[in-house]
C-alpha cells in the first residue's frame, strides 16, 4: 500500500460513516450555492472581494469555517479566514507558515491538478483557522484552479457536532472550487495587469515641473474623455545640461490615441532625454529625432513637437529659442495684454528625411508668459453648432484675458474654456506649458 503524509486522509480514508443528505436536500443545496457563487463572483475583478466572497459563499453553505489562500503578491500570499458567527479576517501569510498545512504548498505551486483532501483535525496549526482553536473536527483542503497558474486553496472545517465532509460534500465542495478560481484568478489577472500599467503610466505622465527664482514653470495636461490617463500628447522639461545652461521645454504630439499613442510618447520622450544629455540646440535636436523615427516611417508614426531653450538674461529678462516640428507655434502674452505668435515653423517630424526648421528668438520681459500647447485646444469642437473648431483666433483672445492671472490659474482658465466649448465631450488629448518670467520681488 502507497504510503501517506501524517496527518493527510484521502477521501478513501477509514472513517465512521457519515450521515448523507437526502438527494432532494442536496440538489437543492447545490443549486443555492452554485447559484449565488456564479452571482456573486462573476459581478466582481477585485481580487479581494473575491477572496472574502469564496469564504463566505464556503461558510454559508459548507462548512462552520473557511480559510482561503490566494494567489501570490509579492513575498507573502492574500489570505482569508471566516468562522461562522465571526468576521471576515484578511491576513498576508508566507509560505513557511502555509507549509506547516501538508499538502498545501503542492496545490498553490504546481500546475498540475491537484486532488481535494481530508486533513486530521491536528493537521493544520491552530492559528491558521478561524475563531480559535480546537473547535474543528473534520477538515478539508480544495484546490481552487485558475486558468494559467494555480488560483488558490480554500480549507474548509466543520465542527464535531455537524458531522464531516461526505462524499457529495466533497463533489460540491470541487465543483464550487472550480468557479471560485476562475474567478479569482480573472481577478489576479486583471490586478496584475493594473499594476503593470500604473507603473507604466507612472512613466508616461506629466512631470513636477520646479520653478526657479527667475523663471515659473506650470503644466496641464487632460486626456479625451473616456481616455487613459495617458495619451499623445505631452510635455516636459530638461534642466541645465551641457555648456549653455539653458533650459529645455518641450510640447509634443504623437499621431493616434490611446495605448498605441502612450506608447509612441513614451519612446519620443525618453529619446529627447537622451539626446538633451549631448545636445541642446533646439533645431539639432528635432532633426536627430527625426533620423530616429524615419526607420519607423512606414507605418505611418509621425510627431509635431515644438522645443525651445530658456536662458535668463540681463534685467530679470528670459531669451527663448524654439524650434517648430508641425506643431501650432508657442504664444506670447505681454505686458500690456497683447498676444504675440512666436514666428518658428518646420515640418512633421519622422516623415521627410530632412527638415527644413526656421527658429525664432524671443525675449520674455519681467511677469511676461509664453505658451507652449497642442492642437486639441484649437482643434477642440463644440460651440453652437457642436462641430465648429475653437480655434487660434478665440485661443489668442482667451490667452489676453489671462493678463494679470497668475501661471497656473491662466492655464487653468484656458483649459475651462475649452471645455465649457466643447460642452464636456472632449474628444482629443489637450497639453498646454506655460513658461513666465518672474517679476522683482514675485518670488
Amino acid at each position: 500500500m502507497a504510503s501517506q503524509a501524517p496527518g493527510v486522509e484521502t477521501a478513501a480514508s477509514s472513517r465512521p460513516a457519515l450521515t448523507t443528505v437526502p438527494a432532494a436536500t442536496a440538489e437543492i443545496d447545490a443549486h443555492a450555492l452554485l447559484a449565488e457563487a456564479g452571482r456573486r463572483l462573476s459581478g466582481s475583478l477585485n481580487e479581494r472581494r473575491c477572496l472574502r466572497a469564496v469564504a463566505e459563499l464556503a461558510v454559508a453553505h459548507l462548512a462552520d469555517g473557511a480559510v482561503v489562500v490566494g494567489p501570490p503578491k509579492g513575498p507573502a500570499r492574500a489570505m482569508v479566514r471566516l468562522a461562522s458567527g465571526g468576521r471576515v479576517e484578511e491576513l498576508a501569510s508566507r509560505e513557511d507558515d502555509l507549509a506547516q498545512v501538508p499538502g498545501l504548498l503542492a496545490i498553490l505551486t504546481s500546475t498540475a491538478p491537484a486532488p481535494s483532501q481530508r486533513l486530521a483535525s491536528d493537521a493544520v496549526p491552530t492559528s491558521l483557522l478561524p475563531g480559535g482553536a480546537g473547535q474543528f473536527a473534520d477538515l478539508l483542503l480544495v484546490p481552487l484552479p485558475g486558468t494559467a497558474a494555480p488560483g488558490g486553496a480554500l480549507l474548509m472545517a466543520r465542527r464535531a457536532g455537524r458531522g464531516g465532509f461526505d462524499a457529495h460534500d466533497q463533489s460540491l465542495a470541487v465543483t464550487f472550487a472550480r468557479h471560485a478560481g476562475a474567478a479569482v484568478s480573472a481577478a489576479t489577472h486583471y490586478r496584475e495587469q493594473s499594476e503593470t500599467m500604473a507603473v507604466l503610466q507612472a512613466e508616461l505622465l506629466p512631470p513636477e515641473l520646479a520653478s526657479t527664482d527667475r523663471m515659473e514653470l506650470a503644466g496641464s495636461y487632460q486626456p479625451a474623455v473616456g481616455g487613459l490617463l495617458v495619451g499623445g500628447d505631452f510635455y516636459d522639461v530638461f534642466p541645465p545640461a551641457g555648456a549653455t545652461g539653458s533650459v529645455l521645454v518641450l510640447l509634443g504630439d504623437v499621431c493616434g490615441k490611446g495605448a498605441a499613442a502612450a506608447a509612441l510618447t513614451g519612446k519620443v520622450r525618453q529619446t529627447l532625454r537622451a539626446l538633451h544629455l549631448v545636445e541642446q540646440n533646439p533645431s539639432t535636436l528635432l532633426r536627430v529625432l527625426n533620423e530616429a523615427m524615419l526607420p519607423r516611417g512606414d507605418d505611418g508614426q509621425f510627431v509635431t513637437l515644438v522645443a525651445g531653450s530658456v536662458i535668463p538674461s540681463d534685467h530679470g529678462r528670459l531669451r527663448m529659442t524654439f524650434a517648430t516640428g508641425g506643431h501650432p507655434a508657442p504664444l506670447v502674452l505681454r505686458g500690456d495684454g497683447s498676444v504675440e505668435e512666436v514666428p518658428a515653423t518646420g515640418p512633421l517630424i519622422g516623415v521627410l528625411p530632412e527638415l527644413r526648421i526656421r527658429t525664432a528668438t524671443i525675449d520674455l520681459g519681467p511677469g511676461e508668459l509664453c505658451l507652449l500647447y497642442s492642437d486639441g485646444v484649437t482643434e477642440a469642437r463644440g460651440g453652437a453648432s457642436g462641430i465648429e473648431q475653437y480655434g487660434e483666433q478665440r485661443l489668442r483672445r482667451a490667452l489676453g484675458t489671462c493678463h494679470g492671472m497668475p501661471t497656473a490659474a491662466t492655464l487653468e482658465r484656458l483649459r475651462q474654456l475649452v471645455s465649457d466649448w466643447v460642452h464636456g465631450d472632449l474628444r482629443d488629448d489637450i497639453a498646454m506649458l506655460a513658461v513666465r518670467a518672474r517679476s522683482a520681488g514675485s518670488h
